[in-house]
């Protein structure tokens, strides 16, 4: 597929999906209504993510799956950036996730990580911009409750829509 017809098909996409804005960054990068969606490099990538000390997030997606479009929209809604595997390019990445986390494979799904543990997770219609929220939020208390201090926090922003 040329460059032309995939960016025809992601304007139709964006259309179907509803959105207001979108931009392509770089290669692979995709900015959905301000937040930058950054797709994972490689297995140790996602290893040092999830294993990473301090709070972190990673979102599976099936950019072919009609449950994912609707986790992908709801998860645009947090602003910032997002690390994102995408399942269709990156087999052996979704299977590290699996392996690291010891959490069953599941497209979509949203991970919350915080001093390399899984916090919480969530797959299919579960995934909402508020339920990420307020995961994040508690990832933070439990994480200041297990050590007594204060910790930075992912910043998320509402956006409109």
């Amino acid at each position: 597929m040329d460059v032309e017809a995939m960016m025809i098909g992601l304007v139709a996409l964006a259309a179907v999906l509803g959105l207001r804005r979108f931009q392509l960054r770089g290669a692979s990068e995709l900015e959905v209504d301000g937040t930058r969606f950054v797709p994972i490099a490689d297995v140790d990538a996602v290893r040092d993510l999830l294993t990473a000390p301090g709070p972190g997030m990673l979102f599976i997606h099936d950019p072919g799956c009609p449950v994912s479009a609707g986790a992908h929209r709801e998860m645009a809604r947090l602003g910032g950036e997002i690390p994102m595997v995408n399942v269709q390019r990156s087999h052996d990445i979704s299977r590290a996730v699996e392996a690291t986390t010891g959490v069953r494979h599941e497209s979509p799904q949203v991970f919350v990580v915080s001093d390399g543990r899984v916090s919480w997770s969530a797959s299919h219609t579960a995934i909402t911009a508020s339920a990420v929220r307020e995961a994040i939020a508690q990832s933070a208390t439990d994480r200041n409750d297990r050590d007594g201090t204060r910790t930075a926090t992912i910043e998320l922003t509402e956006q409109a829509g």
